[in-house]
């Protein structure tokens, strides 16, 4: 990637070998830009290939700013709270969160961090990668702990976006990205009187001082006296220093999972998938359970794990695969009327499905629920 400036604004330009690795899908997603998170594209012909082009007019890259202060330091916080919640969620629309560029130079910001513009990779990707695990290898790491976060981020937050990636934990992700948006507090970390070495030197001649006056020694206890206020003024400065700001210990347990495993009541272990659904024709609600490593849903009994007499449906209208707990729903209908979340499923290609989706087989709605 390299960026580019003219008179028509400011550019990130990544070179596109084969226009048809472009998808459609994605594109449309870039240009309505629902989160607001993503740069502008335009996709550029040149003579030997095409250019994706995103606009980052009138912003900054982040690597070139740095937070002077508490309040802008609690901007770019949220900012990046944000950008992770944004992240966390695009395996919702189909698209994979390894497709935006982690990496400070091609991230952008106003002066105010008031939110961080991202470059998405509008080429397709492997079924594989939808899902969150897949930022660990687009260096999500670096990202983190580059100089832009030193004085923004602490090492336990860090390694809590990482552990929450690594286990493919969209709702830890969530979770970790929702503390770090909670503002720094200043801490009045102000020391002891009586620990001050300081205090203890001004009582101590506050004391000569009265037994130099009460013995008639008055130029003595005067030479003491004005030594007394010279460290007095200078304890007044310590203890009106300005207080120090920290970044508050992380309460949460996310540590103590990277350390020791989740518990049972976590959700973490998945064990079957459940499909709901209401009969057409009386109404009744219908649950059909997934404990295999591959179902196929259609409508010829014999055929099928999960059998629907509906009319609309393939004999073998879908399938649904566990890989190392996870699920994935491919499209096998003659149609094409496989939908996830009301996103059509390219024939043949896996999406991972999560708990709260619905996936609609033909005119038959499943609202599913992993366990």
């Amino acid at each position: 990637m390299e960026i580019r400036k003219g008179p028509y604004g400011h550019f990130v330009i990544k070179k596109i070998e084969d226009i048809d690795s472009v998808h459609c899908y994605t594109r449309e997603i870039i240009e309505e830009n629902i989160s607001g998170h993503m740069l502008p594209l335009y996709i550029i012909p040149t003579l030997n290939h095409y250019e994706a082009s995103y606009d980052f007019s009138g912003l900054v890259p982040l690597n070139l700013t740095r937070p002077s202060d508490l309040s802008k330091i609690n901007k770019l916080r949220k900012a990046l709270g944000d950008l992770l919640l944004f992240i966390a969620d695009l395996p919702d629309y189909l698209l994979a969160p390894s497709s935006v560029t982690l990496d400070d130079r091609y991230i952008f910001s106003d002066e105010d961090y008031s939110e961080l513009k991202v470059c998405f990779d509008p080429c397709m990707v492997e079924p594989g990668k939808l899902n969150i695990s897949s930022l660990i290898k687009t260096g999500l790491r670096d990202f983190l702990n580059s100089e832009t976060f030193t004085e923004v981020l602490d090492p336990d937050e860090i390694d809590g976006i990482i552990y929450a990636s690594e286990q493919n934990d969209s709702e830890l992700l969530k979770d970790e990205a929702n503390r770090i948006k909670e503002p720094i507090k200043e801490e009045t970390n102000k020391p002891e009187l009586l620990d001050l070495p300081m205090f203890k030197v001004i009582m101590l001649l506050s004391i000569l001082s009265l037994i130099f006056s009460i013995t008639g020694l008055n130029s003595i206890a005067i030479i003491i006296a004005a030594v007394e206020v010279f460290f007095i003024v200078k304890l007044r400065r310590i203890l009106l220093d300005k207080p120090q700001i920290t970044i508050p210990k992380n309460t949460n347990n996310t540590k103590k999972q990277m350390l020791f495993g989740g518990d049972s009541s976590n959700g973490s272990s998945i064990d079957a998938l459940i499909l709901t659904s209401k009969d057409p024709v009386s109404g009744t609600e219908e649950k059909k359970a997934i404990y295999t490593d591959k179902a196929a849903i259609g409508s010829d009994r014999f055929l099928c794990d999960i059998y629907s007499p509906d009319k609309e449906l393939s004999p073998i209208h879908a399938q649904i695969k566990k890989v190392n707990k996870t699920y994935y729903v491919s499209d096998l209908s003659t149609d094409n009327s496989t939908f996830l979340n009301n996103v059509r499923l390219e024939p043949g290609r896996e999406y991972e499905i999560k708990s709260d989706q619905t996936l609609m087989l033909g005119k038959r709605e499943f609202k599913i629920e992993i366990i």
